[in-house]
C-alpha cells in the first residue's frame, strides 16, 4: 500500500446498499442497515420503514446560498466531548465522512469489537492517532471498491461535485448534524423526547430549509438514507 497521502477520491453514490455493506466491512453491526427514505412528512410511506432510525444521511446540492446559511451558523467548540466530529480534509469523500460520522456516534452496541471503526473510535479518544491519518488509511485500504460500486456512472476524483452529503443524529438526547465542510457540528436540538429520529420535526425542517436554497433542476438532486434495523 503507498504511503503517499491521498488528496481526491471518486465520490460515493447514495446508494442505501453501498452504504450498508461499507458500513458492515468497517465495523457496523448486521442489525443494522441503510434504507432509502422517500418522504418525510407522507403518512403511507413512513409507515413502511424500519424504526428506530439511527441516523439520517442526505444527499444535497451545494449553492452560493447554501454557503451564506452555513456560514452564518455556530457549531460547537471543538472540544465538546459529547460528539465525534471531524473536519473534511479528503476532496469528494463527503459520502464516507457522513458514515464514518454516523459509525462513530451511534451507540456503540451496534459496532462490532475490535473492527476498524471500533479501533478507529478508540484511538481518537485516546488521542494515540491523527484523524487525518486514520481516515487516508481507509480510504486506501477499501473505499476505491466501494465508489465504483452504484447504478451510476461515477465522475472522477478530481472532479469538482456539487452534491454534498451530512448526516443527522440523536445522541445524548439532542439531535446534531454533523458536516465535515463545517468547522465544527452544530446543535440543532439539545432535547428531544422522540424515539425515532423521524419523529421530531427538526431533520424535516432542516432538509426542507435547504431545498428552499436551490432552485431549476438542481432540486431535485436530493436523497435522504436512514440507518435503521436491517429487514433482512
Amino acid at each position: 500500500m503507498s504511503n503517499e497521502p491521498i488528496e481526491a477520491v471518486v465520490p460515493l453514490e447514495s446508494n442505501p446498499d453501498v452504504f450498508s455493506d461499507f458500513g458492515h466491512k468497517l465495523g457496523l453491526s448486521p442489525l443494522l442497515s441503510f434504507t432509502d427514505i422517500f418522504s418525510l412528512d407522507d403518512p403511507d410511506l413512513l409507515a413502511f420503514l424500519p424504526k428506530p432510525m439511527e441516523a439520517i444521511i442526505l444527499l444535497f446540492p451545494v449553492t452560493d446560498e447554501y454557503e451564506q446559511f452555513k456560514d452564518s451558523e455556530t457549531v460547537l467548540p471543538l472540544n465538546n466531548d459529547k460528539i465525534i466530529w471531524m473536519k473534511q480534509v479528503v476532496k469528494n469523500a463527503c459520502g464516507l465522512y457522513a458514515l464514518l460520522h454516523t459509525l462513530l456516534n451511534i451507540p456503540e452496541c451496534f459496532i462490532v469489537q475490535n473492527s476498524s471503526v471500533a479501533n478507529f473510535r478508540r484511538n481518537l479518544i485516546e488521542g494515540n492517532a491523527d484523524q487525518i491519518e486514520l481516515v487516508q488509511n481507509i480510504s486506501k485500504e477499501i473505499y476505491t471498491s466501494f465508489s465504483k460500486r452504484g447504478q451510476t456512472e461515477a465522475p472522477q476524483a478530481e472532479d469538482d461535485v456539487e452534491l454534498h452529503f451530512v448526516c443527522f443524529i440523536k445522541k445524548h438526547d439532542g439531535i446534531y448534524e454533523l458536516d465535515g465542510r463545517r468547522n465544527g457540528p452544530v446543535l440543532l436540538k439539545s432535547k428531544t423526547d422522540a424515539g425515532d429520529l423521524l419523529d421530531d420535526d427538526i431533520v424535516a425542517s432542516r432538509v426542507k430549509k435547504y431545498m428552499s436554497l436551490v432552485t431549476g433542476e438542481n432540486a431535485l438532486n436530493f436523497a435522504l438514507m436512514g440507518l435503521a434495523p436491517s429487514m433482512d
